[in-house]
């Protein structure tokens, strides 16, 4: 599989200029497989750079994209309104996320609809699909194996294990699993896994408790426990600047050789492509 990552801050877009080589845009990862079928982890702002990329190069068109979401934090929807390819009304748009108290389409559309947005979520071109997975969910979705596990987060949350082409894939952000006492379901989602991209909010002194994400450390722990081959730190607080992510990305290294030597370390930015 490819992984390019389209967005990969937290909580909020940073455009300006500390955040220029790592990117301001909110959390979206492409996935390809070797027959290049897309599937899109989360619909952050980085999604309208996906979409604008897709309408731009020579991609087959009419579009078939399937979406994950981990949650519906507006960091993690923003991009949905703006993805051009919802435009298209030969394409087709599947939306899965986790099952929610209301049903997930009707949640979605409240953000597009009336005054929020000119376009409401049923209006859009696109064929459209928006369905809900389990925890402990394990499906097929176009050409990739997809195992879901409910993540301890202010909102309904899933981490996924993507599989396909004979490696393994996990997405596992907002997630504040390893303070939660109780048994971190991201460490079995993650058994052997090729690479892990795993939120990394914060530094140990700057963690805010019950907000629904990991630490730098943390994040390494769980890689280690899990016997991750490469982990990638994820979702960055929007206050990180790109001096410091640097700073993060060294430390982290050396920190995670001490534990595994031979896992790789990866701080996520904007336009990293990454072969699993």
């Amino acid at each position: 599989m490819k992984v390019r990552f389209w967005g990969t801050r937290g909580s909020i877009p940073t455009p300006g200029p500390l955040t220029v080589r790592y990117g301001g845009n909110t959390a979206c990862v492409e996935v390809r497989d070797q027959t290049n079928s897309l599937l899109v982890l989360d619909a952050g702002t980085g999604l309208r750079e996906l979409g604008a990329a897709l309408m731009n190069n020579d991609h087959p068109r009419p579009f078939s994209v399937d979406l994950l979401l981990s949650h519906l934090h507006w960091d993690h929807i923003q991009g949905i309104p703006f993805f051009r390819p919802a435009y298209d009304p030969k394409s087709s748009l599947r939306i899965r996320g986790p099952k929610q108290s209301r049903a997930m389409r009707e949640l979605l559309g409240l953000g597009m609809d009336d005054p929020f947005f000119p376009v409401d979520l049923d209006d859009l071109p696109v064929q459209l699909e928006v369905t809900e997975m389990a925890n402990g969910a394990d499906e097929q979705i176009g050409k990739y194996r997809v195992r879901a596990a409910s993540i301890f987060h202010p909102a309904p949350a899933l981490a996924y294990r993507i599989e396909a082409d004979g490696r393994s894939l996990v997405y596992a952000t907002d997630t504040e699993d390893p303070f939660s006492g109780r048994t971190n379901p991201v460490i079995a989602l993650a058994k052997d896994a090729d690479m892990l991209i795993h939120d990394a909010q914060f530094l140990d002194s700057d963690f805010k408790p019950t907000w629904g994400h990991s630490t730098i450390h943390s994040a390494i722990d769980v890689a280690v426990k899990a016997g991750a081959k490469k982990l990638v730190l994820y979702h960055h607080d929007p206050d990180r600047s790109d001096d410091a992510l640097d700073r993060i990305g060294k430390q982290a290294q050396a920190d995670a050789q001490e534990r595994a030597p031979g896992i790789q370390v990866v701080v996520a930015r904007e336009g990293l492509e990454l072969a699993v």
